[in-house]
């Protein structure tokens, strides 16, 4: 029978889960595109900040003009661009090793560049999203009010769980971007339930590995703080990195049984589970 139920689903999550880290033992090299991402990230905002183009401290925004806020602009779309590029290449590596084959760093990023032009104008639709909710939600710190901040995250929180198959539809199936969200929000109708319970369930691991982190820092601290530091945040980098490489299997798993396909790797059963009644049907 399938379970349903909060807990049911909570449950069925960590089994999927652990079907994805099966995955991940067999492509190591997935782990490599948030990695990659992060780093190229770190390094545009850093010679963003080298340069003069943005500046750590805040902006005076009563007497900045726009152009002040063109180079801030061009860094987030920048990074969104880089982060949806090396996501849709984690993706496409995922799919490529459900459905049979063997993938690798670079066919995998080759298949994510033949729709880098969908790419494109998704990362404009993502960093123009984004400045909306940050503008709905103001500043705390000017008095942006706890409303504004609730209706802000709840948009927010929508919009992901809406899009949750834009990145998996464009790459697997060449669809526009536009077209594209309009068939995730066909399929989150159905699993809404299963998105949010995933969510949660990722979250909960993500939570315990930085934890973890803290104590390993903590433990080698006590020998010598700089150690300890380093260890500390290396070891948060690595579970960040393993936790968002997973999410992304698992992303592109659900896709594969929402289009009635059989993922290798995944038991039947867990995948059935996985959808709500409602869904199944």
């Amino acid at each position: 029978m399938v379970n349903t139920g909060f807990f049911g689903r909570i449950s069925n999550t960590f089994k999927m889960i652990g079907a994805c880290v099966k995955v991940l033992k067999k492509d190591k090299e997935l782990i490599l595109f948030p990695v990659m991402a992060a780093i190229t990230v770190l390094i545009m905002a850093f010679l963003f900040w080298s340069m003069g183009l943005i500046d750590i401290q805040e902006t005076n925004q009563e007497t900045a003009s726009f152009a002040d806020f063109v180079p801030e602009l061009i860094l987030i779309f920048a990074a969104n661009f880089i982060i949806v590029l090396f996501n849709s290449a984690l993706i496409s590596g995922a799919l490529h090793r459900l459905r049979g084959g063997d993938p690798n760093v670079g066919s995998a990023m080759n298949h994510a560049l033949k729709h880098i032009h969908h790419i494109f104008i998704w990362s404009i639709i993502v960093t123009i999203v984004a400045i909306l909710i940050a503008a709905i939600k103001g500043d705390n710190r000017r008095g942006g009010g706890f409303m504004r901040q609730l209706f802000g995250s709840m948009l927010q929180a929508g919009w992901t769980m809406m899009t949750f198959f834009v990145v998996p539809i464009i790459v697997a199936e060449n669809m526009a971007p536009i077209s594209a969200i309009k068939k995730s929000s066909g399929l989150f109708k159905k699993t809404w339930g299963d998105q949010v319970t995933a969510n949660f369930g990722f979250g909960i691991i993500q939570i315990l590995a930085l934890f973890g982190s803290g104590a390993v820092g903590w433990f080698f601290g006590l020998i010598n703080p700089t150690l300890g530091i380093g260890l500390g945040i290396l070891s948060a980098a690595i579970s960040v990195s393993i936790v968002y490489t997973l999410e992304g299997i698992y992303k592109a798993a659900l896709y594969e049984y929402a289009l009635g396909e059989e993922p290798l790797e995944f038991a039947q059963e867990d995948l059935k589970t996985a959808y709500s009644a409602k869904a199944m049907a």
